[in-house]
């Protein structure tokens, strides 16, 4: 057996020894060792040990476990705007008590409503500090930022009391109080002022509005079959009735129906809701990027009270070198990083390139405070935010932190909902009905239209998509005040050196001093320094320019990055036994001086 075996081996090529020998070692017996020792038995196959049974407590704790990781959703309460107050002057009286402060009114809105700014921090005017504007209530669209100004006015205020003894903050809590109230009234949103707009250009302005004429308390759309001569734009999905979409062309769909906002036609033109009530958006009427033509973005920059009043005040206040706009755009949770710019090749679309990493900065500082990584935006055309950071060089950043919230998972063992041909919607009416307990969505109705005949009214109720609840709108201003309080951590900080002068010959000396940004934002942003709108630094010398040799007697430092310094050196006629006091002055700090005394040969 053993000759045969061999020969056999002999006779075999190396590649299918390779492939048969792990089957014969396990399936021949090994060979004795020594001559008379009995043949080796295959091993024995390895019993499969089962895991042990966990017991009952041990699948509870399991249980108990999963309910901590997957906890159960809070429910979120009335769709807004109830459950939110509006920041009338009683409420801005209420929060300028927690601290040193003043209010004072700014300007006054299409509706002759007031518009107050409450400004914290050292009364003394004659003390120069930087300062960090907030702005909130831009709109009728997301109530939620006028809280985040007040949560953070509060966490300010509170809990960290010294940071206005080395800084400011100013806040402008409700910039369009009209279209706020307007909003609260009607259960509507609205993100434009109260300025009278004929939107359908037929010589009557604000006539022909969205109005809730079913009476069933909302004001949402209008669907119905295209009669022949209409065009159909919308198909009713086929595995959910409640969405109405654009037809999908690749899957050879037919349009059958149209779609309208929930209106009456009062001006008989065939159009419905058209010529709403207002206005301008006053995030669309500032001047960087303003869209000239668009009708909600004013007939000129600035062209309504609300804005040109904030613009006065950034004006009027060049100590602002933060600043925050709360409502419907973000710059923080998804940063803008885009390089692009105008037609000229020289305005920024968004933010200057040179200055991305304060904004990186700030976007990182943003999501570590709050925890937030998603946030809704919107076109930045015409925007607050983009005024302040591009025109007016302060370092600017919209915030939101709000977007649509993840539905709770469905229980276990129910099937999964068939898919639709509108992820979005689908997505929304699963908010709705696993967390909002269905307040998201009104249920499509029949009805009969005095001018479109038979109809169905329904859609997502108002403000569901675009504002957080007053449940909601607590826990995010919560969530992002720590990060106001933490950007107001980021500010320029100068300190300048002792003059030191060295004699030179024929009563000539050299006097060289520092300047130095020890703080932990850069003195001027380099749209700041292109638009020339900041005041620079200026060192000065208390001499005409012919008595300076060689250096100039007013320095301007346009830019000054954190940790940087700028060496300053003059050569000037001293005698042994004179002074020189050198001023260092800029917008937001005190004048410092430092005097050269003379030691010249």
């Amino acid at each position: 057996m053993g000759a045969r075996r061999t020969d056999i081996f002999r006779r075999m090529s190396l590649a299918s020894l390779l492939r048969v020998l792990p089957a014969l070692l396990i399936a021949v017996p090994a060979a004795p060792l020594f001559a008379g020792d009995p043949p080796t038995p295959p091993p024995a196959e390895a019993k499969k040990e089962e895991p042990p049974k966990e017991g009952p407590k041990k699948e509870e704790a399991k249980k108990e476990e999963a309910k901590k990781e997957d906890p159960k959703p809070i429910d979120p309460g009335p769709l807004a705007p109830e459950g939110f107050s509006l920041a009338t002057a009683d409420r801005i009286a209420t929060v300028a008590k927690l601290a040193p402060s003043r209010v004072v009114q700014i300007a006054v809105s299409r509706g002759e409503k007031p518009i107050q700014a409450v400004l914290f921090g050292n009364p003394d005017p004659a003390k120069k500090l930087p300062a960090m504007l907030l702005i909130g209530g831009m709109d009728g669209v997301n109530f939620a930022s006028t809280e985040q100004v007040f949560a953070a006015l509060e966490a300010i205020a509170k809990d960290n009391p010294k940071i206005f003894e080395s800084m400011r903050v100013y806040a402008i809590p409700e910039a369009n109080p009209d279209a706020r109230a307007w909003a609260a009234k009607h259960k509507a949103t609205k993100a434009t002022n109260a300025r009278a707009v004929d939107s359908d250009r037929d010589g009557v302005a604000d006539e022909d509005g969205p109005r809730d004429i079913n009476g069933d308390g909302f004001v949402t759309m209008m669907r119905r079959v295209a009669p022949p001569g209409r065009t159909a734009t919308q198909v009713v999905d086929a595995a959910d009735a409640r969405i109405v979409r654009g037809a999908n062309r690749d899957k050879n769909e037919t349009a059958t129906h149209e779609i309208f906002v929930e209106g009456a036609d009062t001006d008989g033109d065939g159009l419905f809701a058209e010529d709403a009530d207002g206005g301008v958006d006053l995030d669309r009427n500032f001047p960087h990027r303003w869209p000239e033509g668009v009708s909600e973005a004013g007939p000129y920059q600035l062209s309504e009270p609300e804005s040109l009043g904030i613009a006065k005040f950034v004006r009027d206040h060049p100590e602002i070198v933060t600043a925050v706009v709360f409502g419907r755009h973000d710059t923080l949770a998804a940063f803008p990083d885009t390089k692009d710019k105008d037609s000229t090749g020289r305005t920024p679309q968004v933010y200057h390139e040179e200055d991305h990493a304060i904004y990186r900065d700030f976007s990182k500082l943003w999501k570590e405070s709050t925890k937030l990584e998603h946030s809704d935006n919107a076109d930045l055309a015409g925007s607050l935010v983009l005024w302040l950071a591009d025109h007016r060089g302060i370092a600017a950043v919209a915030a939101n932190g709000w977007t649509r919230p993840e539905a709770p998972k469905l229980p276990e063992g129910t099937p999964a909902p068939a898919e639709t041909g509108d992820g979005d919607q689908a997505a929304w009416l699963a908010v709705s009905d696993r967390l909002y307990g269905g307040r998201g969505f009104v249920a499509w109705k029949p009805f009969k239209h005095p001018k479109l005949g038979d109809v169905e009214i329904g859609g997502f109720a108002p403000f569901f998509k675009s504002s957080p609840t007053a449940v909601e709108a607590k826990d995010l201003a919560a969530k992002s005040a720590p990060f106001v309080v933490a950007l107001a951590g980021k500010r320029p900080e100068l300190a300048v050196s002792d003059a030191v002068v060295t004699p030179l010959a024929n009563g000539l000396a050299r006097i060289e001093m520092r300047v130095t940004n020890k703080g932990t934002l850069t003195t001027m942003t380099e749209m700041g320094r292109i638009t020339q709108v900041r005041q620079p630094i200026i060192v000065r010398l208390p001499l005409k320019p012919e008595e300076v040799f060689t250096g100039k007697s007013v320095e301007k430092i346009d830019r000054l990055l954190p940790g940087a310094s700028v060496e300053c050196s003059w050569v000037v006629h001293m005698p042994a036994s004179g002074s020189l006091d050198i001023t260092v002055n800029g917008p937001y700090f005190d004048t410092i001086t430092r005097t050269a005394k003379g030691a010249a040969r």
